[in-house]
């Protein structure tokens, strides 16, 4: 076990060398020294600032090996300590970071008060994000209520992420917005998440939104659609994948034929067959090869 006093004084050592030989040995010191690390991450010396920074990396990497580390409780206590008022704005979002590799539920409540932050709500949610348990799901989806508009689109893209069925009711209400940006959010994360809820939503109407947003619009509604394939429900995703055909971009077409094949019932061969005879070359060249594969299935 390495000697914290001497570790801390190597940190900020006017050698290059001693400093970095120090905040490479960080996972043999205890946690005891975070606290001090901390304020040394704040050194207007750049040298200092990021010998101590680099620590609490490895300090962070060297607990997040195993889950069953002796010091592992006592790293996350100290970075929590971190994310406090006491510390710099830069400290306490590094911390953050190590934070959303190595906490458990415990942690959870701390990091969540920090979703009403202005400077570190995105930090926050991206360390709630990384947690790989329910309560981290649940924390992020309560704090929806409660978040200014603004932030509301990236608590949304964090449950799609995780494709969290408790996003879905979130989802559903955003879509209904007047806001086309949450309305968007609502729907992007809807499609990753890929549930159908009991009763249809409405969906944004895409000819209200910006081409780029349109564009986004398109390619949720596929994602849910593919999602509702493997699934097992054929109908809802006969019904999306259809209307894509409809549409006069390419790509477009050929993800939906590329995902009535996979389907492969009589219904679906039937949506593509006309599209064996499309003047799009890409999309006809896609619809043969999705034709093929469907007779060898």
């Amino acid at each position: 076990m390495a000697d914290d006093q001497k570790f801390i004084s190597d940190l900020q050592s006017s050698s290059a060398d001693v400093r970095f030989a120090a905040w490479r040995a960080a996972g043999e010191v205890t946690p005891a020294v975070i606290p001090q690390v901390g304020k040394l991450a704040e050194s207007t010396t750049p040298g200092i600032a990021k010998a101590a920074r680099e620590a609490l990396t490895t300090l962070t990497h060297a607990v997040g090996k195993d889950p069953a580390a002796p010091n592992r409780a006592g790293v996350v206590k100290g970075l929590l300590e971190l994310t406090g008022a006491a510390y710099a704005l830069d400290v306490r979002a590094h911390a953050l970071r190590l934070l959303s590799g190595i906490s458990g539920d415990d942690a959870i409540p701390a990091i969540a008060k920090l979703m009403t932050s202005p400077e570190l709500r995105e930090e926050a949610v991206y360390c709630l994000e990384r947690i790989p348990t329910a309560a981290a799901i649940a924390a992020i989806a309560a704090s929806y209520a409660s978040a200014k508009d603004e932030f509301k689109p990236r608590i949304l893209a964090a449950l799609g992420h995780r494709r969290a069925a408790e996003g879905l009711p979130l989802c559903v209400q955003a879509m209904q917005s007047s806001n086309a940006d949450l309305a968007l959010a609502g729907l992007k994360a809807y499609g990753r998440i890929g549930k159908k809820p009991a009763v249809a939503p409405r969906i944004p109407d895409a000819k209200t939104l910006a081409p780029w947003q349109a564009t986004e619009h398109a390619d949720s509604l596929l994602r849910y659609a593919d999602a509702q394939a493997k699934a097992g429900n054929a109908v809802e995703a006969m019904r999306l994948y259809q209307a894509a055909l409809g549409r006069s971009e390419e790509h477009y077409q050929c993800a939906a034929v590329i995902g009535l094949a996979k389907i492969g019932t009589a219904e679906a061969a039937a949506a593509i067959l006309p599209k064996l005879k499309s003047a799009n070359t890409r999309v006809r060249i896609t619809a043969q090869q999705a034709w093929q594969s469907m007779a060898k299935a």
